[in-house]
């Protein structure tokens, strides 16, 4: 079969235009009353929606017997194609119980994580942590060579918002073939400061991921992450500090009252629990302010300009941009419970980025080769907490000044006492976990195609709850055609099921079939014959020369290669200096609106 009557048949699948089956499956809603319902990012209610454009879902939950919201659910989701179903949509739930929460290729999970990447060519990526290969998981590649600020996500919007010097603002859909659309001016002046939640701020502007707008009395100095929900594995508000050293604490509901601390303070952190504010100033002094009025200042082993406050709220690290120090505070009593030093080589570097998961903190050092993993229980006992290092790649040099983040504490993470590091040599983000080994090895991570990174932003936009019994997340699917909307409280609690017509193209997927032998005079040369096949396995016809791109799993190496069409069907490339090891192999071209062809992987032996 020829590939063009293939792409003649995926342009023509466009799905009908009905109206979906309205309603939920009225057999199994367990213990709740179940009411799903889509609407565009206007919040415009959505009868089908347009493959590759994100959307909303709410799921409102109501007591069967009296009405009431049901609350505090913890509820996954994923939607389906329906010719892909192998199953009732009521085992749903069951099924992916018993198969390790692993949903099946081709459904979306609701709950999955997405990750902006800005390149230092001016390109922005979307990555698919759940792809480990770098061919399989760039869901998108985007030209933005006058947006070189930080990069945050909106998770209701299921998109990225970049900036450039000068403020201008810009987001991109989380979907593949996405374009960049201009967002509003802030109205400030000066650098636009985000936080990796979507809270962004410019001169005395503050702007929440919801849009909310704030106007500050000075100009804002430091945002943090602030409001921990342990439940979502993320935080719901922000820390604002700003010129002359006054505090705010910003949510969705709005500012918090003025907490002032050292006038010439360079960071901040709210600890909730103990009704705190700290306060960093780069000195060996640390403030701290106890609801509004009642301070302390507590010494520190070693001055520190940065705070960071663990999710749990029960600790602090006090630390330096310009050091290797860091001093772990007890937020109950203002006191240093542990000092470490990194004095000693290769580790005698100053600290880059802090983040935590649950139990641990994570130090990023200066180089990127390392990072160090303090067991946060330890110092809890008041047990010395030892400092231990895991390798991460090469160090790392000539990173402009406004690279990073590099160490992502992820919403998916947290729970599994994982965060992301990411090594702009290697093109990887490594998951550290709180008891991982010395080194982290290349199969763990996920490759990202494209020039150097230099940043990084997580989107995890699963069910949250907005309202007592109102659950909301936001999505997008690739593809048209029927599918099924599934959420989920668990085995033995209730599952829902939804139909859903999505318009847009159906998707047709190719595989790409190799193999590999010595060149022979080809000396240090390999030879790779591919061929295409659908998913019967019949064999296309593809018209031309195919340009592939060629990257190790287990070290940096990369290659572009063109395979050439052969006279007896099938292509070839020839490539040099193969490693050992695992060989991702990818087409490296643009197909067609609903075609795709995987990648493969080439194991290569001595």
């Amino acid at each position: 079969m020829r590939l063009s009557r293939l792409i003649a048949g995926v342009a023509l699948s466009v799905a009908a235009a009905q109206a979906p089956a309205q309603g939920l499956d009225p057999g199994f809603g367990g213990g709740a009353r179940v009411q799903i319902t889509l609407a565009d990012l206007d919040d415009q209610p959505l009868a089908r929606p347009v493959a590759g454009t994100p959307f909303r879902i709410r799921v409102h939950l109501r007591d069967p017997a009296s009405e009431r919201p049901v609350t505090d659910e913890h509820l996954s989701g994923w939607i389906r194609p329906v010719e892909r179903s192998n199953g009732e949509c009521r085992d749903a739930a069951r099924a992916n119980t018993l198969a390790g929460d692993s949903l099946p290729r081709g459904t979306t999970d609701l709950g999955r994580s997405l990750f902006g990447v800005r390149h230092d060519d001016g390109t922005v990526s979307i990555v698919d942590w759940e792809h480990s290969l770098a061919s399989a998981n760039m869901l998108a590649m985007v030209r933005m060579p006058r947006m070189p600020g930080a990069i945050t996500a909106l998770r209701d919007d299921f998109g990225f918002v970049l900036t450039d010097e000068a403020g201008a603002r810009v987001t991109l859909d989380a979907a593949a073939g996405t374009e960049p659309r201009p967002l509003p001016d802030m109205g400030g002046t000066g650098a636009v400061l985000v936080t990796p939640d979507g809270w962004m701020a410019q001169g005395d502007r503050l702007i929440g991921p919801d849009g909310a707008s704030f106007t500050l009395p000075a100009p804002v100095l430091a945002l943090r992450p602030a409001l921990f929900d342990a439940d979502l594995g993320r935080f719901m508000g922000v820390a604002v500090l700003t010129r002359g050293g006054t505090g705010f604490v910003a949510d969705g509901a709005g500012l918090s009252a003025p907490v002032q601390g050292p006038p010439d303070a360079t960071d901040i952190a709210h600890l909730p629990e103990a009704r705190a504010m700290f306060f960093a100033d780069g000195s060996d002094q640390l403030s701290v302010v106890y609801g509004t009025d009642r301070r302390i200042t507590a010494p520190l082993p070693a001055p520190a300009d940065r705070i960071s406050a663990s999710p749990e709220g029960d600790l602090a690290l006090a630390w330096s941009g310009q050091s290797g120090a860091l001093s772990v505070v007890d937020v109950a009593t203002a006191q240093v419970v542990q000092a470490v030093h990194l004095n000693r080589a290769p580790l005698d570097q100053p600290l880059r980025e802090v983040a935590f998961a649950e139990g641990a903190a994570f130090l990023a050092l200066r180089d990127l080769d390392f990072v160090v993993v303090l067991d946060l229980e330890q110092a809890r006992r008041g047990t010395p907490a030892a400092a231990r290092p895991v390798r991460i790649g090469p160090k790392v040099a000539d990173l402009p000044p406004d690279a990073g983040p590099f160490l992502i504490q992820t919403t998916r993470g947290h729970a599994s006492q994982t965060v992301l590091a990411l090594h702009p040599g290697l093109s990887t983000a490594f998951p550290v976990k709180r008891d991982s080994g010395n080194a982290t090895a290349p199969m763990n991570g996920f490759r990202i195609r494209g020039a150097r990174p230099l940043g990084m932003a997580e989107l995890s936009a699963g069910l949250t709850e907005t309202a007592p019994g109102d659950y909301h997340a936001a999505t997008v699917l690739p593809q048209g055609g029927p599918h099924e909307l599934i959420v989920s409280a668990g085995p033995g609690r209730f599952t829902a099921c939804m139909r859903v017509e999505v318009q847009g193209p159906m998707q047709s997927q190719l595989v790409l079939q190799l193999a590999a032998h010595d060149g022979g005079a080809l000396q240090d040369r390999r030879a790779i014959d591919l061929r295409l096949l659908d998913g019967r396995g019949t064999a296309l016809d593809w018209p031309t020369h195919m340009p592939l791109i060629l990257q190790s799993l287990q070290t940096g190496w990369r290659a572009q290669v063109v395979a050439q069409p052969q006279p007896h069907g099938g292509h070839r490339a020839i490539v040099a200096d193969l490693p050992r090891g695992i060989v991702s192999v990818a087409l490296d071209q643009s197909l067609p609106r609903g075609l795709a062809i995987n990648p493969t992987t080439l194991e290569v032996t001595p």
